[in-house]
């Protein structure tokens, strides 16, 4: 006589093992019930908890464990012991009983039960429905091994179950009774069925999803933390990620069922997206911006899918990405993420945990609450955090606007000298700044072989004029007032940088105002407004803006980074 106890504790999935012979009777240190139960089909809840006592309350328990897959196994089936605590630090356990009769076969001993923990700590159903089904997926799928096959779990090798699930070809696959001390609770045959059970024949509570956002929907709708359980059916619907999920071993769930008397449809999916990784963008310089997209299944069924990732060394722990139904955006973001509030204000999720080579699957659920697993894909984010190809000797590592500078150069928006240094504390021009501001957005200018200056050369004047960045209010009908060679104004900057986002398409709320000390000294409100707004410029502390002040390239090139985040 056995009983099985098995562990599936959050972050940790353990996995504890006792043998001994079972008699149906509840543990004697609780005392006496407070609350007893007995369903039609002879299932009695008995429990010792607070949190579940009266009638109505166990009836959940009793209607929870019925909506699993059940068949003619349920009357070997007499008890659910609820207990307030733990004392083995288990969720569920599991007591089998059998005998082996004079022709040799396998008769299953009624009276058997099931143990839950922790009752005190759930105030829902819900919450445990999941420990439920896996502890009577270890009473269904043995109740039908010993007496449809004639093969208990020790004889796993033999069975048609191990053949269908394609078991054999997997080393680590055991019993916990043949090797008790190397014991891998992921690769124990018996985890395995019950968690297979859970996929196959779970009742919706026990296959329960969590909807996921993901950090760009975070940041949008300020949501600062991000929890998740692997408990969650949608982000972990079985233990061992090495092997396939459940729905997608052909045969499978008909195997069960034919044991069990029934037939039904072969769960299937018409074919599987393919997933699609891509850097996206640059947050703030080191924390980057992921892009993963999917093509939908189109058979005018609904589907839920949900994007999981984990490192290649660990598939024990996968972490959520996103959910999205049929209907909605098939893409998710990963890592950093800002956005821009109407207020003036910003939220902004910063993630750099992303190092080395992940792996990225969906796990799409379907109408029937079957789950499949599209192949994994491996992304290596280190190729993504390449160290400048620049070298800017007179730049130290530790200086304020390394990460703009490098980054600027990197993607030859901004040029260093020909000895090797930037100067970033040297005034920067209108013309550079022109430049840089030009190339930022990717704008295509015309080259003028017969220009005089290098600026209308290289078709900067003409790029300039059709930007509005200059104009002839300001610089006389022919431009003459305008030299090239000067350097630009925190004003003037403030005035381009503001023209550039009204050609981007921005505009800020008319609301804003801004409120610097020296605003009667300033002529482009709107464009200071516009630039302020999205914290592209800033005053000073002691509330001046200062718009007659020289801008270094330093500080031209955070204004330049900054409005990368604004070009697609």
């Amino acid at each position: 006589m056995i009983k099985t106890f098995f562990r599936l504790v959050l972050f940790s999935l353990l996995f504890i093992l006792f043998q001994t012979d079972s008699l149906a009777k509840p543990r004697t240190e609780y005392g006496e019930p407070l609350g007893v139960y007995k369903g039609e089909k002879g299932v009695t809840i008995v429990s010792y908890s607070k949190n579940w006592v009266s009638k109505e309350r166990l009836k959940e328990v009793y209607d929870e464990l019925i909506n699993n897959f059940h068949g003619e196994e349920i009357k070997y089936l007499s008890y659910i012991y609820i207990y307030p605590d733990s004392p083995e630090g288990i969720m569920g356990a599991y007591y089998e009983d059998y005998d082996i009769n004079s022709e040799g076969k396998y008769v299953y001993k009624d009276d058997r039960y099931i143990e839950i923990f922790n009752g005190d700590q759930y105030t829902d159903v819900s919450q445990f429905a999941r420990v439920l089904a896996h502890e009577y997926g270890h009473h269904f799928t043995l109740y039908y091994l010993l007496t449809k096959e004639n093969r208990h779990f020790n004889q796993w090798k033999d069975t048609r179950y191990a053949k269908i699930r394609g078991l054999e070809k997997y080393k680590e696959v055991e019993y916990f009774s043949v090797n008790d001390k190397k014991y891998t609770y992921k690769w124990d045959i018996a985890e395995i069925a019950a968690n297979d059970y859970v996929q196959l024949f779970g009742s919706p509570k026990a296959k329960k999803s969590m909807d996921y956002k993901d950090v760009q929907e975070r940041v949008e709708k300020n949501i600062k933390e991000s929890f998740y359980s692997t408990e969650s059916f949608n982000l972990l619907p079985q233990e061992n990620l090495s092997i396939p999920l459940a729905a997608d071993v052909p045969g499978l769930y008909l195997y069960w069922l034919e044991l069990a008397g029934y037939t039904s449809l072969e769960p299937s999916l018409p074919y599987k997206p393919q997933l699609s990784i891509k850097k996206n963008k640059e947050i703030m310089p080191g924390y980057l911006q992921y892009e993963i997209t999917w093509n939908p299944i189109l058979d005018k069924n609904n589907y839920e899918y949900t994007l999981i990732t984990y490192p290649s060394d660990n598939i024990m722990f996968p972490r959520p990405v996103k959910t999205v139904v049929t209907g909605e955006t098939m893409k998710a973001y990963l890592g950093s993420a800002i956005h821009y509030n109407n207020n003036g204000t910003a939220n902004i999720i910063l993630d750099d945990q992303y190092e080395g080579e992940y792996y990225f699957r969906l796990f799409i659920k379907d109408k029937r609450g079957f789950i499949f697993s599209t192949e994994p894909v491996k992304y290596n984010f280190d190729k993504d955090k390449t160290k400048s190809i620049y070298k800017m000797t007179d730049v130290a590592p530790n200086h304020w606007a390394i990460n703009y500078i490098e980054i600027i150069v990197d993607k030859k928006i901004a040029e260093g000298y020909e000895d090797g240094t930037f100067r970033p504390e040297k005034e920067i021009t209108k013309a550079e700044f022109m430049v840089m501001l030009i190339r930022a957005i990717n704008y295509k200018v015309s080259p003028k072989d017969d220009a005089s200056s290098w600026f209308e050369k290289g078709g900067y004047f003409e790029a300039a004029k059709k930007l509005n960045l200059i104009n002839v209010s300001d610089y006389g009908a022919n431009y003459n007032k305008l030299n090239i060679n000067d350097p630009i104004t925190r004003e003037e900057m403030a005035f381009m940088t503001g023209k550039i986002l009204k050609y981007l398409g921005y505009s800020h709320s008319n609301d804003y105002q801004i409120s610097f000390t020296d605003i009667d000294n300033i002529k482009y409100k709107d464009e200071l407004e516009l630039v302020a707004y999205y914290y592209i410029i800033n005053g000073y502390p002691d509330g001046n803006f200062k718009p007659s002040k020289n801008v270094t390239r330093a500080e031209a090139s955070k204004v330049i980074y900054k409005i990368l985040d604004f070009v697609d």
